[in-house]
């Protein structure tokens, strides 16, 4: 590991013990906040796709089984409130078929992926994305929005609005293709789900087809993940803004304590790196959010969560 890794992670061991606890809302169990290094050495550049194969999320997987996936509606199906029509659901199984053909017509290259996650606790397995090459050698990624679970509020991790990357210079045959995508997804509209879960946890869900173009395989595999609403990256601020919210959530004198420690950790961050970003994966229940700064030899340092929502009605 290099010097400059080892020093921050040093001083993130020590700050971090004991348990550095961090509970998000309806996460019974609670997490702890760890200290994380990305080494360029030992991993390669760091982007989302390496950060997902390195925790073995990425899974390649067939482009026919999931179209196949999205015509029958598998993914929303699982919610108590679907209530399509037979001749809604036979009307979005044509036009993801239409959808298909034009892909399949117009890009060199077609890849699908799913990201499967690690929990006991599965609901429902997560539908695969769908990315493909144009012949003009631009990318284009294609899913559908996700439920999650967990809202992560400002007074628990300030943070700037989602970062997202524009697509420039986008190449003619490219911007054409997006236009009929756009026509046929914008066919497919929004599901809008709301109910109950069971117990008692109330939900609201808008299911819809996404898609994004980007330069690269790897760009566009951020964006699709992003547009999926999986990924949310963000400029982190700092932790518990507001001493208050500490307060009120834990009703005791830890909150002093766990105040001091977190106040530490954000004047450590600001001292230590220019910029430090969020990056938050939400798999329904499954919350796992980095922390990050980079040093000047392009590593990235800094805390891990691993979070799950517990249903407990």
């Amino acid at each position: 590991m290099q010097p400059e890794i080892e020093k921050i992670l040093g001083t993130l061991e020590l700050l971090t013990q004991p348990s550095l606890c961090f509970d998000l809302p309806g996460h019974e169990d609670g997490g702890n906040f760890v200290p994380f290094a990305w080494d360029v050495s030992e991993w390669g550049k760091f982007n989302i796709r390496n950060l997902c194969l390195s925790n073995g999320w990425l899974k390649i997987t067939d482009v026919d089984a999931t179209f196949k996936e999205w015509q029958y509606l598998e993914y929303i199906k699982h919610f108590p409130d679907f209530n399509l029509s037979l001749e809604q659901q036979n009307f979005r199984e044509n036009s993801i078929k239409k959808l298909f053909q034009f892909l399949e017509n117009n890009l060199e290259y077609l890849e699908s992926f799913i990201l499967d996650y690690h929990s006991d606790r599965t609901y429902t397995k997560f539908p695969g994305f769908i990315i493909g090459r144009t012949k003009s050698g631009d990318w284009i990624g294609i899913a559908q929005t996700v439920y999650k679970e967990t809202k992560i509020p400002e007074n628990m991790i300030s943070r700037s609005p989602q970062i997202s990357i524009n697509s420039e210079n986008l190449e003619e045959n490219t911007l054409n293709l997006i236009v009929k995508i756009q026509e046929i997804i914008s066919e497919l509209g929004t599901i809008h789900l709301s109910g109950d879960l069971g117990g008692g946890y109330l939900y609201t869900y808008e299911h819809k087809f996404v898609f994004t173009t980007a330069k690269t395989k790897e760009l566009v595999f951020e964006k699709i993940i992003q547009a999926s609403e999986i990924l949310e990256v963000n400029q982190f601020y700092n932790f518990y803004p507001n001493a208050n919210y500490l307060q009120d959530w834990y009703r005791d004198n830890n909150y002093q304590e766990l105040s001091q420690r977190y106040d530490t950790i954000n004047r450590f961050f600001r001292h230590t790196f220019e910029e430090t970003f969020m990056y938050r994966f939400s798999f329904w229940t499954q919350e796992y959010i980095y922390v990050l700064g980079k040093t000047p030899g392009k590593n990235l340092v800094g805390l891990y969560l691993d979070s799950e929502f517990i249903y407990n009605p």
